[in-house]
């Protein structure tokens, strides 16, 4: 069965942005790739939220482009290519998606990460810790979730000081 994996870089304090939603504060950790390449060979789609998609607009290459990409929205918008927007309930959503695509990628940001997670629905965590403070910003987990207990799968060191750690669901 395919898994819906949160897969998200975070700061030591929590937070996976600035304010402002600015993410400056990643750079300088691309000399390593982290297994990235080997967690997107596995990734049949991925779900943003409005913001997170408007961020990646403004990379030099959308990070996206070989996949279904799903993004949820208030607005109505018509489909581009592969980029499907979507409005409507996380749950019945993921009761669609899950059983036509492979694993997903839940790429963020703190607003669609809690809507999954109020209905339990992230598989795996998957989070690189970057060894900075930010002291302020958008934390990865807003209040309101239920708890949920979770196992770990795996830990990663690497020479840049990250961190990564995979929790699964109980």
């Amino acid at each position: 069965m395919p898994r819906l994996i949160l897969y998200i870089a975070m700061s030591l304090d929590g937070y996976i942005a600035r304010k402002d939603g600015a993410i400056d504060w990643l750079e300088g950790y691309d000399e390593e790739e982290y297994g990235y390449q080997d967690f997107y060979r596995d990734i049949g789609a991925v779900i943003l939220g409005k913001t997170t998609y408007d961020q990646a607009l403004g990379f030099p290459e959308f990070p996206y482009k070989n996949v279904d990409c799903y993004v949820f929205t208030h607005e109505k918008k018509p489909n581009e290519g592969n980029i499907i927007f979507v409005s409507g309930n996380a749950k019945d959503f993921m009761e669609f998606l899950k059983p036509k695509a492979g694993n997903i990628w839940l790429v963020g940001g703190s607003s669609i990460i809690a809507e999954f997670m109020k209905h339990n629905l992230i598989d795996d965590f998957i989070i690189t810790i970057v060894p900075t403070l930010l002291g302020s910003g958008i934390p990865l987990f807003q209040a309101g979730f239920k708890e949920q207990a979770l196992a770990v799968k795996d830990v990663k060191h690497f020479p840049s000081g990250l961190v990564q750690a995979h929790y699964v669901r109980k």
